[in-house]
């Protein structure tokens, strides 16, 4: 069974449980009045930045219990190596004062092949487990150094949590005392309040899916895009066969998508000065997302959507839902996964997407 249908479904029996009405928290933007507007806003930055906080105290936990398995194998490197070191310096201190002197006048005072041979197998055996020791103990140090380094960096991004965590409570304290303080001043606090407490319903229940499967159709669709472009015969040749400039319109772009995907058809992108933006409508709910094509070259050089608003039935959703979505799905494309070239430059104007390349030899 498909997540869209899973999701309709679901839908449909919150609908006849009475769990979900279609009312004003699925009504268009233009019915709203101001107060609605604002609650709704609030209300659905609450519901995200609750969700981020979560996510954010999960990572938290896993950090925790990384940094402990750390803390124990470092100790425990730190005690085989402390037990090996007399051992290693011996080794070495017989090397550099030259102590195996009588293996050598041995070899020199052998009076028979075989004496030669049996002594000169002693000295290999020795030789070798000379090495191996000084081998596991230059392993020891190595990993110890390695796991210091993961600890340094485990520790950095266990701050980075914590102060995100104690970022998101105040904002989720400021924005749930403008809820608060909103209520108050309504002449109807108590529709408002079943107005807030449906949208949560509705947005937890079916818009977070609907949207997140969006963008993965999306990401699906544009890891197609490189092959599309080469086999349409979208790149063209300049520069005595070293440069290739790609274009292409929001036109080809949405037909692309609809070939690939009929949920497509009603979802369109257009192409503006410096700016794509992608909207669609599915029975009530409308999705627009507004973001940028980059040329970015780490990891990898490549052609990279970053998503920079996301409006969910007239509501813009926080910063911490597209940023999840953007890291989760990626909506950008690689042409030299198709191809051995290179992204120089990306440029989009009104309608227009140009893309240029240069051969890699």
């Amino acid at each position: 069974m498909s997540k869209r249908l899973t999701v309709s479904l679901l839908a449909t029996a919150l609908l006849c449980s009475g769990s979900l009405q279609m009312s004003a928290a699925q009504s268009l933007p233009s019915e709203w009045t101001p107060e609605q507007r604002q609650l709704l806003q609030d209300t659905l930055s609450v519901n995200e930045l609750k969700r981020d906080t979560e996510r954010i105290a999960n990572e938290q936990q896993e950090l925790a219990k990384q940094r402990d398995r750390l803390n124990e194998e470092i100790k425990d490197l730190e005690t085989r190596i402390a037990e090996n070191q007399e051992r290693t310096g011996t080794v070495v201190r017989t090397q550099y004062m030259q102590q195996q002197r009588p293996f050598l006048l041995s070899l020199l005072n052998a009076r028979s092949f075989g004496e030669l041979s049996r002594v000169y197998m002693y000295y290999r055996l020795a030789i070798s487990h000379d090495q191996q020791i000084l081998a596991g103990f230059q392993k020891d140090t190595d990993e110890l150094q390695n796991r210091r380094n993961l600890l340094a960096k485990n520790s950095e991004r266990l701050a980075q949590v914590k102060s995100g965590i104690e970022q998101q409570q105040q904002r989720l304290a400021s924005l749930q005392q403008d809820i608060d303080e909103g209520l108050l001043s309504s002449d109807d606090p108590q529709s408002l309040t079943r107005l807030a407490d449906e949208l949560n319903v509705y947005w937890n229940n079916v818009g977070l899916y609907e949207v997140d499967e969006y963008f993965a159709e999306l990401a699906a669709a544009s890891n197609e895009l490189p092959n599309y472009l080469q086999e349409s015969g979208k790149m063209k040749v300049s520069g005595f066969g070293t440069k290739y400039t790609i274009e292409l319109t929001d036109q080809e772009l949405n037909e692309f998508l609809r070939s690939r995907n009929p949920d497509f058809k009603d979802f369109a992108f257009t192409f503006e000065n410096g700016l794509v933006v992608a909207e669609g409508r599915r029975d009530r709910l409308t999705l627009r997302i507004e973001g940028r094509y980059t040329l970015e070259n780490e990891p990898q050089n490549a052609v990279l959507f970053h998503v920079d608003r996301l409006v969910f039935n007239g509501l813009e959703l926080p910063a911490t839902t597209t940023t999840e979505l953007e890291q989760k799905y990626d909506l950008g494309f690689y042409p030299g996964q198709v191809a051995p070239v290179k992204v120089n430059e990306v440029n989009m104007e009104q309608g227009h997407l140009t893309i240029a390349l240069q051969l890699v030899l």
